[in-house]
């Protein structure tokens, strides 16, 4: 009997997956199916704080608004409307537009700071 299923069965399984008829799906008479992409855009953000810290070897400053402290990447591409990264030392009230990086809404992507 087991012998009888691999010769018979197997064989007409593999025959009818391969031509695809087990993944075809059927939709009504002019039905079309429609993906909508969904785009994320970040919104651009402008804080204005008091530096705690900064390590501009790394790119990174940390930016003290009221009772949230915020952490800011820049890179060579941010502008620095004002003043250069050498100002950006610990007491100095700074500007940073940027927009947050993924999830977190403590991390931001600097595109400009006025030092």
């Amino acid at each position: 009997m087991n012998s009888k299923f691999t010769k018979v069965v197997v064989p007409a399984v593999i025959a009818i997956s391969s031509l695809g008829l087990g993944a075809v799906a059927t939709l009504p008479a002019g039905a079309t199916t429609t993906t909508h992409a969904k785009v994320a855009t970040a919104a651009s953000v402008k804080l204005t704080g008091t530096v705690v810290k900064a390590d501009i070897a790394k790119g990174l400053v940390w930016l003290k608004v009221g009772a949230k402290t915020y952490r800011a990447s820049f890179t060579k591409t941010t502008v620095f409307t004002k003043g250069t990264s050498h100002a950006l030392v610990k007491g100095a009230v700074i500007s940073v537009t940027g927009k947050y990086i993924g999830k977190s809404k403590a991390l931001l992507a600097a595109t400009s700071i006025a030092a």
